[in-house]
């Protein structure tokens, strides 16, 4: 280990060197690794903190509890724990462990280890750096395989040449960590990356875990750059063909309006673009209303909410003032005024693309162009 090289911010120290100590007291090797490290080297804010003990990781999740309260949840059978503090730090701690993949694109069987295996089983050479949380040697460093080297060059490298073929999730990660830092994939890595894709690796993956790289990359600060990438590199037509970024995403936030955009500029396809994400039910149903609306460019029967009418208005800026309003009209009114059958419908269908077109405004309205319908 070398010299403290990572500035731990103060309102994390106390929490971490109490963990620290607490594992030295164990006997238990404790370091921060990954992107805690990397975030705190580049001085970013964090709010994710991975530790990793080369022991029994439980004692430490209690300790969390009953120091600073919260929530923990143990989600692997090898004693990982989730730990969610009152102060919204969120803590993930994992046993110190070494990874081998069965077969390309499996998930890794592991077994526990020391921190240099734990480091080596990561994606990039930038994610793969710890440093101690033991009070004596507190934020020392161990970077077995030059992160800092690659961060200040400015460098996504992967730890070994069969990487990609091991996870082929690297591959969007790769972009994700060179679009969001403006990072260049290293020479090798990126030849390696083009023979990868080449070889469409992607297709080796469920389609649940491409679909959970792309909802990171929308849930970026600012996913443009890795687009950009994702195009540059070929990878975009393994999340759907056709896709790209469309400029209104630029006035987007949050990764359901982003997705929102995207499914409503594949114009016929976004229905299956959308289910093929296998998102929430919520989500997709929330999304399909805004699709619907885009698609037939008309009022809507039911109240949107103000996420469907943020992304609506952004997709029609000219919309006049009560377009995205619940129809002025129901079916009762009109089959209060002797309409029946088809005949409901069609007016319902008349009044709603009216309504869009800012030509009527009230039931009145609505009910005077109505009955210039023919009957059938």
């Amino acid at each position: 280990m070398s010299k403290p090289t990572v500035s731990v911010p103060n309102k994390h120290k106390e929490i971490l060197l109490a963990i620290g100590a607490y594992a030295q007291k164990l006997g238990t090797r404790a370091w921060l690794v990954g992107g805690a490290v990397r975030d705190f080297y580049l001085k970013k804010e964090t709010l994710d903190i991975d530790i990793t003990f080369e022991g029994n990781v439980e004692p430490l999740a209690n300790l969390c509890l009953r120091n600073w309260g919260g929530t923990k949840r143990k989600f692997t059978q090898f004693g990982t724990y989730r730990v969610e503090l009152e102060n919204g730090l969120k803590l993930d701690l994992v046993r110190a462990r070494k990874e081998s993949y069965p077969h390309p694109a499996a998930l890794p069987v592991v077994e526990p280890s020391v921190i240099k295996d734990d480091l080596f089983r990561r994606d990039f050479t930038v994610n793969a750096w710890a440093i101690s949380l033991w009070p004596q040697d507190f934020a020392a460093s161990f970077d077995p395989f030059g992160a800092q080297r690659d961060i200040d060059g400015g460098w996504v490298r992967i730890l070994h040449d069969k990487s990609f073929l091991d996870d082929p999730t690297r591959l969007f990660r790769a972009l994700r960590f060179a679009g969001r830092f403006g990072w260049k994939l290293a020479p090798e890595t990126e030849a390696l990356f083009k023979e990868a894709v080449a070889q469409q690796y992607p297709l080796l993956l469920t389609r649940e875990r491409v679909s959970r790289e792309f909802i990171k990359i929308l849930e970026e600060k600012n996913p443009q750059p890795v687009f950009v990438l994702l195009s540059q590199y070929g990878l975009l037509d393994f999340v759907y063909p056709s896709l790209q970024w469309v400029p209104v995403m630029s006035k987007a936030h949050t990764m359901p309006q982003r997705l929102a955009l995207l499914v409503c500029s594949l114009e016929g396809s976004g229905q299956e673009f959308l289910k093929s994400l296998r998102l929430p039910k919520e989500l997709t149903q929330e999304i399909q209303v805004i699709l619907d609306v885009y698609e037939m460019r008309r009022s809507p029967l039911t109240v949107l909410t103000d996420f469907q009418k943020t992304v609506l208005k952004w997709l029609f800026p000219q919309l006049p003032p009560q377009a995205l309003e619940p129809c002025v009209i129901r079916g009762n009114d009109l089959k209060n005024q002797g309409f029946t059958g088809s005949r409901i419908s069609a007016a319902l269908e008349y009044c709603c693309k009216l309504q869009w077109e800012g030509k009527i405004h009230t039931a009145q309205d609505a009910l005077a162009r109505a009955e210039s319908l023919p009957k059938k």
